[in-house]
């Protein structure tokens, strides 16, 4: 009999009760009434021909802080064996799910902790689950060209709009990889797109976005399938339709645009399934981890930060932010970051911390040799991860995004070559454990 891979599948729900705080409230109050849909987290487990095992759990959070993915491993590694290499946490970034990181502003959203202890039990007993549910099975890889948003980024003279614009980057590279087993689910699909999830907008229930809804939508058309997803390098990009009267492109932001964004990507993801050529992965799983240091610029002064913790607008997450500097001083320099890179035959996956702006993901593959994808959100969000061309142009995303996940100042130009170091680092040791 040939050599094969087998493969587990394992889900829960991790819908936190009505009445917690959503996050990104940006000094708005939102608490969830009830569930639009249930927040769930699903357990990928792969094991290769030599019994080399690695473990995907995949949640509707917004993103992790480093102390609790940490503690995940270590109790991951202690009960199942697995290094920390082998297990990634790649967030869905959903904007109507719960605060789950201690790094966040205030602000943006309150942190349970209660519903954290619930949640890391959950996770760690999930991945046993996965485990458990080892089965002998194939993995095939699909790439699509698909787009259900725009870049987010206008500038308009020295000044950087958030609106969308057509002229923008979006990194369109849709890659699915199909698990087919067995036993039950069947078909387990792995499908990564690079785009916001925030088109249900401020909208005061748990939602997973449109990430759900392709998720189901997938689900309905192919019997006996999950679907999960990780997001792509696409922390610039949002969601758009064209204004019916208007006919021009704005942010999409209601459950019935979050629906039709879900939907429109399933089907694409359908068609590829359908038509476009597929790569067969032979069980061979290899995986390493890079970590360094992404340089932040200098923050502003002990005396500027009062002025705005003392006088600033009391709604606002600025003042806020202030106020958390003064109460928690953070004088670091740099912030730590870690990339995870796998091999799975062919394949090459770069799990990666943070939002990750579009202009990285698609110079990371090119980087490589063959078939790459690259998932963003995965363990820990220290915060917006852009290019140095953002960072020089600003806006939120290079600017003043470090406010919302409370660090003293934003990164700096260097850090883009920093991050490229370590993601070749990752790789340099993924091909020297092949």
């Amino acid at each position: 009999m040939p050599a094969q891979w087998r493969c587990g599948y394992a889900e829960t729900d991790i819908t936190p009760t009505p009445g917690e705080a959503l996050p990104s409230g940006f000094g708005r109050e939102r608490y969830a009434q009830s569930a639009l849909s249930p927040l769930i987290a699903q357990a990928i487990a792969l094991e290769d021909a030599r019994g080399q095992r690695a473990v995907i759990v995949a949640s509707d959070v917004l993103g992790y802080s480093r102390v609790l993915v940490d503690a995940m491993r270590t109790r991951i590694q202690d009960r199942y064996g697995l290094g920390p290499e082998a297990v990634t946490f790649p967030c869905s970034h959903t904007h109507c799910g719960p605060a789950v990181s201690f790094g966040l502003n205030f602000a943006v959203g309150g942190l349970n902790v209660w519903y954290l202890v619930r949640l890391e039990d959950a996770l760690v007993e999930l991945v046993g689950k996965s485990l458990e549910n080892l089965g002998p099975a194939t993995i095939s890889l699909t790439e699509a060209d698909c787009q259900i948003g725009m870049n987010r980024r206008l500038l308009e003279g020295d000044r950087v709009l958030h609106q969308p614009n057509p002229d923008g980057v979006y990194d369109r590279h849709t890659p699915i990889l199909r698990i087919k087993r067995r036993r039950t689910p069947s078909d387990v699909i792995l499908v990564s797109h690079a785009c916001h999830p925030t088109s249900t907008g401020a909208y005061d229930r748990w939602s997973p976005d449109w990430p759900g809804a392709m998720r189901r939508r997938i689900a309905t058309r192919l019997k006996g399938s999950r679907v999960v997803f990780g997001k792509g390098c696409g922390a610039d990009a949002n969601v758009v339709h064209r204004d019916p009267e208007t006919g021009a492109y704005v942010f999409s932001r209601s459950p019935a645009r979050a629906r039709a964004a879900g939907i429109k990507l399933a089907d694409r993801v359908l068609r590829a399934l359908e038509r476009e050529p597929t790569l067969e992965l032979d069980p061979q799983l290899s995986m390493s981890m890079a970590s360094g240091g992404l340089t932040l610029k200098r923050g502003p002064s002990k005396q500027q930060i009062r002025e705005l913790a003392l006088e600033g607008d009391n709604q606002s997450h600025l003042t806020w932010w202030a106020r958390q500097s003064l109460s928690y001083p953070d004088s670091r320099k740099t912030v730590d970051y870690e990339v995870q890179a796998w091999r799975l035959g062919r394949l090459k996956m770069f799990w990666l911390e943070g939002e990750v702006c579009a202009d990285l993901g698609i110079s990371l593959r090119r980087m490589t040799e063959g078939p790459t994808a690259t998932i963003a959100y995965s363990n820990t969000c220290p915060g917006y991860i852009s290019s140095a061309r953002l960072i020089r142009e600003g806006g939120y995303e290079g600017d003043t995004s470090h406010k919302a996940y409370f660090l003293p100042a934003p990164f700096a130009e260097k850090s883009e070559g920093e991050f490229v170091r370590i993601c070749a680092k990752a790789l340099k040791a993924l091909e020297q454990s092949a």
